[in-house]
């Protein structure tokens, strides 16, 4: 059995309203509460706003993800550099004071 998608219980929803709008009036004098379109129109506004915040969210991360990433290279490449300078200048026994563990 597939799963219904996010768009497709959004796209229900509005024919839903829609529906219950057009006949609210039977649809009332049948025991229906008299607010369900109302219920169900902020519901769909809600639901349409917070999915499009999310989604801003989503594109958000990404992009933070991806700029984490290039400054984590970044540091890596300054840390590689640094240690070699710190290897050729420095005796071997201050590399534990710049956290130099090798012996080499």
């Amino acid at each position: 059995m597939s799963r219904i998608t996010f768009a497709q219980s959004l796209s229900d929803a509005r024919l839903m309203a829609d529906a219950v709008k057009a006949n609210e009036e039977k649809l009332v004098a049948d025991g229906m509460p008299k607010d369900t379109v109302e219920v169900l129109t902020k519901t769909i506004a809600l639901m349409s706003d917070l999915d499009t915040k999310q989604e801003k969210l989503k594109a958000e991360l990404k992009a933070t993800t991806a700029s984490l990433e290039a400054k984590s290279i970044e540091l890596s490449q300054v840390m590689t550099a640094t240690r070699q300078r710190v290897k050729l200048c420095m005796p071997k026994e201050s590399w534990k004071e710049f956290g130099i563990t090798a012996t080499r």
